[in-house]
């Protein structure tokens, strides 16, 4: 198992604990650093059980993929996820990369998607 497929499955393995997380990733080449935002900000600041899970994820991550490193970041951080390569929330995943499509992720492409763009009307 690559780096990228160990990640994917920890946030899925996390996804599955905290539904109400979004979590976008991205890879660093120049920097070796992969970089995942969470999503909302009051559960990256405030849930200590999520931060534990994470901070245990991190260790692992670093102690089995050494000189690769993962970082965590929230909406507000200097460093930010421009391009995901893919995006998991609820149970779903969207991907950039068709190789990731046997797992049935849908593709997003030759689509334009802009985070933060909800397709729901509120009812009155």
């Amino acid at each position: 198992m690559n780096s990228k497929e160990y990640i994917k499955t920890k946030l899925q393995e996390l996804l599955k604990l905290y539904p109400q997380i979004t979590f976008y990733y991205q890879f660093d080449e120049i920097n070796n650093l992969h970089i995942v935002q969470v999503d909302p900000k009051n559960e990256f600041d405030s849930n200590f059980a999520f931060r534990n899970d994470e901070a245990e994820l991190m260790f692992d991550f670093d102690n089995t993929f050494f000189p690769e490193s993962i970082l965590f970041i929230c909406e507000n951080s200097l460093i930010s996820v421009d391009s995901p390569e893919f995006i998991l929330k609820n149970y779903t995943s969207v991907v950039m990369d068709d190789v990731l499509l046997k797992y049935n992720y849908v593709g997003i492409k030759d689509k334009e998607y802009q985070s933060g763009e909800n397709n729901y009307a509120l009812a009155a």
